[in-house]
């Protein structure tokens, strides 16, 4: 993560466990499979994948809304 926390590099893995599907979201500068940012089961690799992808937006658009309003907050105060 940069110095705003506007920066993020995460990558995801898909693999049978079992009978089950797992899938987790992890950082490129800690892949370690211990600690992911998220993780889950699914009943088909299809599943996982979609969880996965969604996840992923869903983490961006948090992060484009956290730099959205840090640029508001910097507009605001420097009027």
């Amino acid at each position: 993560m940069n110095d705003l926390g506007t920066e993020i590099h995460l990558h995801a893995r898909v693999f049978r466990a079992g009978c089950d599907w797992y899938a987790d979201i992890d950082d490129h500068t800690d892949p370690q499979p211990d600690d992911p940012y998220w993780y889950g089961y699914y009943t088909s690799q299809r599943a996982a994948i979609d969880a996965a992808c969604e996840r992923i937006a869903a983490l961006n658009r948090a992060r484009c809304q956290r730099l959205s309003q840090q640029l508001l907050l910097r507009a605001t105060t420097s009027a």
